[in-house]
């Protein structure tokens, strides 16, 4: 990882090393989300996934893959937000938790990953932000 941050630094005219915040954030966080969903049976395509979970249209997950492009705070807040309301209702399971829900409790622990990811790249999209906004 380190090397990997070391490789996208840039040197500008001063001679400093300067990254971008795209180039040491979590690559292809959608496609994390849209694979742990899949995983589990939550969705059966891209296009649910687009749809049902990001709240987009049907094409948006594969235009975002061919275009290698990120998501916007928008469709991350979502994302985090229709995970959090799946993951209650895995709570509100009478078998979550139980040793013969190997499933159920599986898909648990991806999404309560998912969500944690998901926050710690709103919170650096945050940072950047207030980084790049110009002191009043």
């Amino acid at each position: 990882m380190q090397e990997q941050l070391l490789s996208s630094s840039k040197k500008n005219d001063d001679g400093d090393t300067n990254m971008r915040y795209t180039e040491y954030a979590e690559p292809n966080l959608l496609q994390v989300a849209y694979h742990c969903y899949r995983r589990n049976n939550l969705v059966i395509s891209q296009r649910a996934f687009s749809r049902r979970i990001l709240g987009k249209p049907p094409n948006y997950y594969s235009c975002m893959m061919t275009r290698n492009r990120r998501p916007s705070v928008t469709v991350l807040e979502t994302l985090l937000a229709v995970t959090k309301t799946i993951l209650a209702s895995f709570i509100g399971n009478p078998h979550f938790g139980k040793s013969y829900s190997v499933n159920l409790n599986h898909a648990h622990e991806e999404l309560q990953d998912l969500v944690e990811r998901v926050t710690i790249e709103l919170e650096l999209m945050n940072a950047v932000q207030n980084m790049s906004d110009p002191i009043s």
